[in-house]
């Protein structure tokens, strides 16, 4: 009889039930004030929300398959995780073990690489790791991705699909299955945040003989629209990658393989949800401007010249105004001196 209640218990509470932690982690992470001040006297919190984690990206990976230097307890110090380690996880098309090393073949021609041609200032440093941008999120269901609401397969989920799962056949199968986590819960705005870390730096912005890139941002009809909260906005990744490509491959500006290169620009505009009937010509404007005569002459003498213009029209005005308002206040005051008689 005992027996038979214990399986009803179980059958009633099993759909609150999260995988079973085989390695005993949560023992010491379930606790919400687990942490220590690092070296830097910065506080390092360690509690892990298993709820929270189940439902995430990560939610069936074991914790050492990432944590693979932790081998003892209290643990090691400096046990950074390598997320190109392979994980338990099968790649059902091929059946090995799956990895993400073929997202760093793509970050090996992005801008994001310190050894690529095109950077400015290499310090190993000032580049982005894998956690800068990625924070293990909760992820949405595909129909809520900025305004693509129609239904059949997204040609730019298919194509993060690509980036791992060669079989054209498998790629479409597998799509139905996993699609859902494709498309994080980040808006535009959070984007602009996250490029932000970095981009929005002027000591960075100076080292890499860059412009604020966010601040310029944020002047345009485009920025003006994230920071209204129009989340159907586009973003850093929406104008720095090419339409169906993998968000990691974004590319500098001078590479003829940018999204951003001068004569792609317009296509980059050209997207569906954006500007579709966008000429060559839209892409001659410029985005990330700042007023500088050495980097935009055009712009800088442009800028002055509607300075003035706005001076030279308001000042007079201005002067009036004053000289009117001193005539009402003292009516009877004059500069002239009188003449005697």
């Amino acid at each position: 009889m005992k027996s038979f209640f214990v399986l009803v218990f179980i059958l009633l509470f099993s759909c609150f039930v999260y995988a079973v932690d085989d390695e005993n982690c949560l023992l010491c992470h379930k606790y919400r004030t687990l942490s220590r001040i690092d070296e830097n006297g910065k506080t390092r919190l360690y509690y892990v929300n298993d709820e929270l984690f189940h439902k995430s990206v990560h939610g069936k990976i074991k914790c050492k398959e990432c944590h693979s230097q932790i081998t003892k307890i209290p643990h090691e110090e400096n046990t950074k995780v390598n997320c190109l380690n392979e994980c338990h996880i099968v790649e059902p098309s091929t059946e090995k073990r799956f990895s993400h090393k073929k997202v760093k073949e793509v970050l090996m021609n992005s801008i994001h690489n310190p050894k690529n041609k095109y950077v400015n200032y290499r310090d190993e440093r000032d580049f982005p790791d894998c956690i800068d941008c990625h924070n293990n999120p909760l992820f949405r269901p595909i129909q809520i991705f900025k305004d693509v609401t129609e239904e059949g397969l997204s040609e730019k989920a298919l194509a993060r699909c690509r980036l791992c799962h060669k079989e054209e056949k498998f790629v479409k199968y597998f799509y139905n299955h996993v699609s859902h986590r494709l498309h994080n819960s980040k808006n535009s705005a959070e984007i602009v945040r996250m490029c932000n870390k970095c981009h929005g730096k002027e000591d960075m912005a100076t080292k890499h003989k860059l412009v604020n890139a966010v601040a310029t941002y944020s002047d345009t009809f485009h920025g003006k629209a994230v920071s209204f909260g129009y989340d159907s906005a586009p973003d850093c990744i929406d104008c720095h990658v090419k339409e169906n490509e993998s968000a990691h491959a974004i590319r500098s500006y001078e590479d003829p393989k940018s999204a951003v290169y001068e004569k792609n620009r317009w296509k980059t505009c050209a997207k569906k949800m954006c500007h579709p009937d966008a000429t060559p010509g839209l892409g001659e404007v410029r985005m990330h401007v700042v007023i500088n005569k050495d980097l935009y002459k055009p712009e800088y003498y442009t800028a002055l010249g509607f300075t003035c213009l706005t001076l030279g029209a308001y000042l007079p005005l201005a002067l009036i105004l004053v000289l009117e308002l001193i005539r009402e206040i003292f009516p009877n005051l004059s500069f002239r001196r009188k003449r005697r008689k």
